[in-house]
């Protein structure tokens, strides 16, 4: 029996959030459909992974997200394939993916947001209400369906677009962990046995709060001298200007750089506390937060709304306020330990395959009506 043929079109497979969710959920939906991705800025490091995984991979390099010949050429892959779904990721993808799956009359067509105020990315105000303008007008004509990670972000979306609470969903990610977890050595990470390990997981780039973690990092050593070490886990462009002012500020003892880290499952094991500093309106579903609460880790963050959703499914996070940033450390690693089986239930892979399959049924049956 033929399988329907599903096509996920996003710009990249490199090692990200997004990305990460498509390495777990895609060869789990192959079980059930033939599970096409397709990338067009870059392959990434699971590209050629999710071949060898039952996923069909194809590569479609554009000019931009209105460029008509790529998106011919994408409507062309479609139909060579006979695509049953289209379900497209972030504002590029879900242009130039959906006007491509309506130029192939594909009958089900999804796009996704990941991401609240950071979703349309204009460098000017009139650029992003341009493309606030661009994006309304593809679902309104030819989606199906617009999937969130949060309440926020569809909220954010909806003020924005103003389209109908029937094509608008929330769809949770899913989590996935190794089966056994070894904690990465000390030794290893150059860190001190002897001190309490906080950490920064995460993009080195706006909104990320690398600058508060760095705050508090000088003002905890201050006032509990001796008792933490920090360290930031990630890459970005401000990599260079956070070493120099840690340097510049004597931190280069107590603050560690490790870099991207491929075993990050080690490293978030390896850590006493995470401290999460993101500005409001920056996540869409934080996955760094989501996979330390996985590991059952005690969370210190900015009080955002992504986080406060996730705190309905654990309570082991504390929110940072006025306090000392070291009593509030302490704070956060005295809470007790968290019952993560709430958690799971929401935000396991499992969950998450279990509710995609079922929208994909739902929006089957509607188009076949």
């Amino acid at each position: 029996m033929r399988k329907p043929v599903l096509f996920r079109v996003t710009n990249n497979l490199k090692v990200g959030g997004v990305q990460r969710r498509l390495r777990a959920l895609l060869p789990l939906l192959a079980e059930h459909y033939d599970v096409h991705v397709v990338t067009y800025k870059d392959k990434g490091v699971f590209f050629d992974e999710l071949a060898t995984l039952g996923v069909g991979t194809h590569f479609l390099p554009r000019k931009g997200h209105w460029d008509p010949l790529a998106i011919s050429r994408l409507a062309r892959l479609f139909r060579e394939y006979k695509a049953d779904i289209v379900h497209t990721h972030s504002f590029g993808g879900n242009i130039f993916g959906i006007l491509a799956a309506a130029m192939a009359r594909v009958p089900v067509r999804i796009g996704q947001v990941h991401l609240s105020e950071l979703h349309w990315y204009g460098s000017t105000a009139l650029r992003r209400r341009k493309q606030v303008l661009e994006e309304t007008l593809v679902h309104r004509l030819f989606s199906h369906k617009v999937l969130f990670v949060s309440r926020e972000s569809r909220d954010y979306f909806q003020r924005h677009t103003g389209l109908p609470d029937s094509m608008l969903q929330v769809l949770h990610n899913g989590l996935t962990l190794p089966d056994k977890v070894t904690p990465a050595p000390r030794e290893e990470l150059g860190v001190p046995k002897d001190r309490q390990l906080i950490g920064f997981v995460g993009r080195l780039s706006r909104g990320k709060g690398v600058g508060r973690f760095l705050d508090m990092a000088r003002e905890a050593c201050l006032q509990a001298p001796g008792r933490f070490h920090f360290v930031v886990i990630g890459d970005g462009d401000g990599l260079p200007g956070h070493r120099e002012w840690a340097r510049e500020n004597g931190l280069e003892q107590h603050v560690t750089f490790l870099g991207e880290r491929r075993d990050i499952h080690r490293c978030y094991a390896a850590l006493d506390c995470l401290a999460f500093c993101s500005d409001p309106g920056v996540e869409g579903m934080p996955g760094v937060a989501l996979e330390a609460c996985a590991h059952g880790l005690p969370i210190l963050a900015s009080r955002t709304a992504p986080l406060e959703e996730i705190s309905a499914y654990y309570d082991r996070i504390a929110f940072m306020d006025m306090r000392r940033a070291a009593d509030q450390l302490q704070s956060a690693m005295a809470l007790p330990a968290a019952d993560t089986a709430a958690l799971w239930a929401e935000f396991s892979i499992e969950a998450m395959l279990d509710r995609t399959i079922a929208l994909y049924g739902d929006l089957t049956r509607q188009a076949a009506a």
